[in-house]
């Protein structure tokens, strides 16, 4: 992560797939991003904001996975189209503001689904090794592209 990125991560008290189902009701209704695509397999959306006078435009990856308390770990992140270079470093706090819309729409829709208690049995999460191996072998079958795998790797170890 370069230090032009910003960031966001939170857990919801929902399941993944609700998670994720209301991550793709919800960011066309910001109006403000192009959808790039939403991939089921790994739950990731990949999005991207054009120029404008506060941003030279970035490009958006929302990565869902399963959280220990049996909600959903969410993880934003947001990255210059231009990188450090050509004022990339000069967002004047639109992609910031961008991944707190983004959060607001998704909170608004998780709204209209059932949250996940405590003490409801979820699904033992698979260890990050085997995740890791998943997702590789997305990335051999040519699912994914070795950008999307660094990501989902990255998020999964932590770094």
């Amino acid at each position: 992560m370069a230090f032009v990125d910003h960031t966001q991560d939170i857990v919801v008290p929902f399941s993944l797939e609700d998670t994720f189902d209301a991550l793709k009701k919800a960011i066309p209704k910001i109006g403000d991003f192009q959808i790039d695509r939403f991939d089921d397999i790994t739950k990731t959306a990949y999005l991207k904001a054009g120029v404008s006078l506060a941003s030279w435009g970035e490009n958006l990856t929302i990565s869902l996975a399963q959280a220990q308390s049996g909600g959903t770990a969410v993880s934003i992140l947001s990255t210059p189209k231009t990188g450090v270079m050509f004022g990339g470093a000069m967002d004047f706090g639109k992609n910031r503001k961008n991944i707190e819309k983004i959060m607001k729409v998704l909170s608004d829709e998780l709204n209209n689904y059932e949250q996940v208690s405590p003490n409801q049995q979820v699904a033992a999460p698979l260890d990050t090794e085997e995740e890791i191996r998943k997702v590789k072998r997305l990335l051999d079958d040519g699912i994914i592209t070795q950008d999307e795998f660094n990501a989902k790797k990255k998020q999964l170890l932590k770094i």
